[in-house]
């Protein structure tokens, strides 16, 4: 689960982006040179503010993070959501991880991570704890470091090819990806699930979800309508997904997020 508390406040999940709202920043940059990893990002919340409560929402990423009080951590992927408490003054760097490279880098089934909080001791060799949240700390994470930190590791092709299917057809078959790909939907399940941390049809539940929320903030049309277009069946079938993934309704997330 990603604990960039900022983007349960503004919505974004674009990279290169600044956002400023009720004292609290975040930042994203896109890294470019690596298939491990997506983005760096920053979030602070204003020493004038008082302890804040942010839900955070499934959204298929795992992201490695440091913060300004000397933790350092890695959160899972997750399958619902959570709420988290931001520190007046506390600064988080994070990491992004490309869902399809999680097992690569972690050396194990990315499932062991879903829905989890680590310290990086616990997941990761001590050097490379060290490093890693130094170089967060300090702003200096890219390519060149990453890929002395996970030298000659690459994300599994069909855990990419697949990963990007369900992604940019959250409404299809599973099985017919599987097809597509040349091996049986068992196959396809176990070796998406050992990459990413998350099932396929949680995979694709996510993503119809994330999927409304990016269209709802560009046009103003009923939730039905953007429901049909996410690949809903009906306006039930939203409902009942995004209670299960988020806790609150539709209409609630939809206006958290706005």
């Amino acid at each position: 689960m990603t604990a960039t508390d900022a983007r349960t406040t503004h919505g974004s999940r674009s990279a290169d982006t600044g956002l400023e709202q009720n004292g609290h920043m975040y930042a994203e940059k896109r890294i470019d040179g690596t298939d491990l990893f997506g983005c760096l990002w920053t979030s602070t919340s204003s020493a004038e503010n008082t302890d804040a409560v942010h839900r955070i929402i499934p959204d298929l990423c795992a992201d490695f993070i440091a913060d300004s009080t000397g933790k350092a951590w890695l959160v899972g992927p997750a399958t619902a959501a959570d709420l988290v408490t931001t520190t007046p003054g506390v600064t988080r760097w994070g990491v992004r991880i490309s869902p399809p490279a999680l097992r690569s880098i972690l050396g194990t089934d990315a499932e062991a991570v879903q829905d989890t909080k680590v310290d990086f001791d616990g997941i990761l060799p001590s050097r490379t704890a060290r490093i890693l949240a130094d170089a967060l700390r300090c702003e200096r994470v890219d390519a060149a470091l990453l890929e002395k930190l996970w030298p000659s590791i690459y994300p599994e092709e069909m855990a990419q090819i697949g990963y990007a299917a369900l992604t940019a057809s959250p409404q299809a078959k599973v099985r017919d990806i599987a097809a597509d790909l040349g091996v049986s939907e068992r196959h396809f399940r176990r070796t998406i699930v050992a990459s990413t941390g998350l099932a396929p049809k949680m995979i694709q539940k996510v993503q119809r979800m994330q999927n409304i929320l990016t269209s709802s903030r560009s046009t103003n049309v009923p939730l039905a309508v953007h429901a049909a277009h996410a690949g809903y069946a009906d306006q039930a079938h939203l409902s009942r997904d995004v209670q299960a993934l988020t806790g609150v309704t539709p209409t609630q997330l939809l206006r958290e997020y706005r």
